[in-house]
């Protein structure tokens, strides 16, 4: 059951409308290709967007809720060439500050069918001869937008080729902000529609 609800914000006074999907909140959701997520450092930190459509809730006010309380976080992904949905769960879900962690990505505990590609520890499908281990996981990694570049790839900023501000490290496994052409969960495939969602443990 899909409501719109208003939650407040530890250490903020004003009141912030989400989507609220059986307890669960929405963070962030992608809907088809029409959205220019290709936006500043500045719009990620406030947020962006409607929660009954392309949206997504602030980088800021993810830092507060889950430094104030743990959370567990549910991704959706609608597989592109099928339609089908699938999901990935991880136990707990935490945004570090902005100053000292540029929003650092902090997951643990994945279950669920759509492949954990925040943590994903493998090579490019093998085309660099395990050269690369690890260059993909997202977990641990700091916020990277085309006008602030905090990922680990020499020489360019993954988010002003993919076209999306995300937990990048050189580049990605996971992209749910990229432009049509990168949007994808890469442990399930390309990606139509997505949500992330968030829940108190």
């Amino acid at each position: 059951m899909n409501l719109t609800v208003d939650i407040t914000i530890p250490t903020q006074s004003d009141h912030v409308p989400v989507m609220s999907v059986f307890g669960w909140i929405i963070i962030n959701q992608h809907l088809g290709y029409t959205f220019d997520w290709n936006l500043t450092w500045a719009d990620y930190k406030a947020g962006f967007g409607s929660a009954d459509a392309d949206f997504w809730l602030g980088l800021e006010k993810m830092h507060l809720l889950t430094t104030f309380q743990t959370y567990r976080l549910r991704v959706e992904v609608q597989e592109r060439s099928t339609d089908l949905w699938y999901s990935a769960e991880y136990w707990s879900f935490k945004i570090g500050d902005e100053l000292n962690d540029k929003y650092r990505l902090e997951v643990t505990g994945y279950s669920g069918d759509a492949g954990d590609s925040l943590q994903y520890e493998g090579d490019y499908d093998g085309y660099n001869n395990g050269t690369r281990l690890g260059d993909y996981n997202h977990n641990g990694m700091k916020f990277t937008t085309y006008d602030q570049d905090n990922d680990l790839r020499a020489n360019s900023n993954c988010a002003a080729v993919r076209g999306g501000g995300w937990w990048y490290k050189s580049c990605y496994w996971a992209c749910l902000t990229c432009k049509s052409g990168r949007y994808s969960w890469k442990t399930m495939g390309f990606v139509a529609n997505s949500r992330m969602m968030i829940k108190p443990r």
